[in-house]
């Protein structure tokens, strides 16, 4: 058992979550989101006009992102804890869609980076690839759900006397799955609350997601600091 190790995974968590945001935000203000409305000819005008920040920012991104892919497997160590050895297989389930949600935030990056490459490129190819870009980036919702739901069932699952994780956490983890799912709405408006800049598809899961990535922090750092207490115990 390394505990350091672990640790250093749950750390990785938090580092992604503010690297990310320092990244779409101060760096390459894409937020809020370019609206999905704007013509192909201001949607290059920007690329144009903030080149470096946007290809910093899709960098920092970028870089960031493997970050999760720690996050995720201390994620799956402590629910291993509570599945146990034999066919874990919501813990092999978080893992796999844990991972590939690693290229919903990889593959974005690369698309902008694309777009502010040759920013004096036909505003028409510059808004198709600004928008593939966004599109990649907020519709993708499924693995999320089945990511959180399989936390959540396995929460609610432990039956030890002194559970992995509250059972309140796994109420939230599907109330975290639930409002996912307004991304897959996007392809259908260019404005409103369902737009890709929108309340429902932008602000709430933007906030959902950032704010589950700091709670699962605050809760794995103490998961693990018990899993060192019963390990001590467990040798004396």
């Amino acid at each position: 058992m390394n505990l350091r190790a672990q640790m250093v995974c749950v750390w990785c968590g938090l580092a992604f979550a503010l690297l990310f945001l320092i990244g779409l935000w101060p760096i390459a203000n894409f937020m809020p989101p370019l609206a999905p409305d704007l013509s192909a000819e201001a949607i290059a005008a920007i690329y144009q006009q903030n080149t470096l920040p946007i290809r910093f920012g899709t960098l920092v991104l970028l870089a960031c992102s493997g970050l999760m892919c720690p996050f995720v497997a201390v994620i799956a160590i402590q629910m291993r804890r509570i599945e146990g050895d034999k066919f874990p297989i919501l813990t092999i389930t978080q893992i796999s869609t844990g991972s590939l949600n690693v290229m919903f935030f990889i593959l974005p990056s690369l698309i902008w980076t694309a777009a502010a490459f040759r920013p004096e490129r036909d505003p028409d190819l510059t808004l198709l690839l600004n928008d593939l870009g966004w599109i990649a980036f907020l519709m993708p919702f499924t693995t999320f759900i089945v990511q959180n739901f399989a936390l959540g069932f396995t929460i609610l699952g432990d039956k030890r006397p002194r559970p992995v994780f509250p059972r309140w956490l796994g109420f939230f983890n599907f109330w975290v799955a639930v409002l996912f799912i307004p991304g897959g709405l996007l392809t259908f408006f260019k404005i409103g609350p369902f737009a890709w800049n929108g309340l429902f598809v932008w602000w709430i899961p933007f906030l959902v997601f950032f704010t589950w990535y700091l709670l699962m922090f605050y809760m794995l750092r103490i998961a693990v600091i018990e899993q060192g207490k019963e390990a001590d115990t467990a040798t004396t």
